[in-house]
């Protein structure tokens, strides 16, 4: 468990660091989740692991050309693959959320969301069109090869 939370942490961390500010992006981050943590009396981990496995998904349709024709055609994911979409669609829903507060409160807002797994969250709708375009695509699987 230790383990995923450092992984998503720093490519988290990684994702969101812009112009080389990491202190200041850090700090984002571990006041976004210091209070959610305080909030919900749950670990920072668990708090990652949970986020991770309500937004993990294990296809992904991609456009593919043949012969002049393109066709959308599910691909399984690899674990890498997996933890990029995740921190992606957190950091997307994140960014569509149009309310004038901090990005702190933001995340905090979202990552919440993604725990109750509430369906007002944009994370969850990003991964669930994801799985709806992969699903009704997958008729055209044979073009994967």
């Amino acid at each position: 468990m230790l383990l995923v939370k450092k992984t998503l942490y720093t490519k988290l961390l990684g994702f969101l660091i812009k112009n080389g500010k990491k202190k200041k992006t850090k700090s984002i981050l571990d006041k976004a989740f210091l209070s959610i943590s305080t909030k919900t009396g749950l670990s920072i981990s668990y708090i990652l692991l949970k986020v991770f496995l309500n937004l993990n998904t294990f296809v992904e349709a991609r456009t593919i050309k043949v012969k002049r024709s393109s066709y959308i055609v599910p691909f399984s994911l690899s674990l890498k693959r997996r933890s990029y979409l995740i921190i992606k669609w957190l950091i997307m829903a994140s960014l569509l959320n149009k309310k004038r507060v901090t990005f702190v409160i933001k995340i905090q807002q979202e990552v919440v969301l993604i725990l109750k797994k509430h369906f007002s969250s944009q994370a969850l709708k990003l991964k669930k069109l994801n799985n709806i375009r992969a699903n009704s695509n997958r008729a055209n699987i044979h073009f994967r090869w």
